[in-house]
C-alpha cells in the first residue's frame, strides 16, 4: 500500500523527466538530420561546380580551399544582412533608425561586392576567365534548383 502511495506521488514527476528526455532526443536528432541535410546540399554544390568547371587536378589543388574560404565571407555576410533586415524591424522605429539600417545593409552588399572582386583575381590565379564564368553560373543554377527543391517540399 506504501508502495502504491509513493508511485502516485512521484507519477507526475516521472511523466515529466520521460517527456523531457524524449524531447532532448527529438532535438538531438533534428539537429543531426539538419546537419546531414547541410552536408548533402554542400556536397551537390561542389558536384555542381566540379562538373560545370572540369578542373584539371592541379586547379582543383587551387581552387577548393580558396572558394571555400570565399563561400565562408560570403554567408557571413549574408548572415549580418539577414540579421539586420529580420531583427531591427521598421515598426516602431523612427526614420533615422530605418535608414540607419539600410545604410547598413548597403555597406554590407559593398562589401560582398569588394569580396567578389577581390576572389575573382585570386580564382583567376588558379582558373581561366571562362571557368569563373561557370563558377558564377554553377552558383546561380545550384540556388535555383535549391529554390524549387524548397518550394516543392513546402
Amino acid at each position: 500500500m506504501n508502495l502504491q502511495f509513493e508511485f502516485k506521488r512521484y507519477r507526475n514527476t516521472f511523466a515529466l523527466l520521460l517527456l523531457f528526455i524524449g524531447a532532448v532526443s527529438t532535438t538531438a536528432q533534428a539537429q543531426r538530420r539538419s546537419e546531414e541535410e547541410i552536408k548533402k546540399i554542400q556536397d551537390a554544390k561542389v558536384a555542381i561546380i566540379t562538373n560545370r568547371l572540369n578542373l584539371t587536378p592541379e586547379q582543383s589543388t587551387g581552387f577548393w580551399p580558396m572558394y571555400n574560404e570565399y563561400s565562408q565571407q560570403r554567408r557571413e555576410i549574408h548572415r549580418a544582412q539577414r540579421k539586420i533586415i529580420n531583427d531591427k524591424k521598421a515598426e516602431g522605429q523612427n526614420d533615422e533608425a530605418v535608414l540607419s539600417n539600410l545604410k547598413e545593409v548597403q555597406e554590407l552588399r559593398q562589401k560582398e561586392l569588394d569580396l567578389e572582386k577581390e576572389y575573382q583575381s585570386k580564382f583567376l590565379k588558379v582558373i581561366t576567365a571562362s571557368q569563373v564564368i561557370e563558377l558564377y553560373k554553377a552558383e546561380r543554377t545550384f540556388n535555383d534548383m535549391l529554390i524549387q527543391r524548397l518550394k516543392q517540399k513546402n
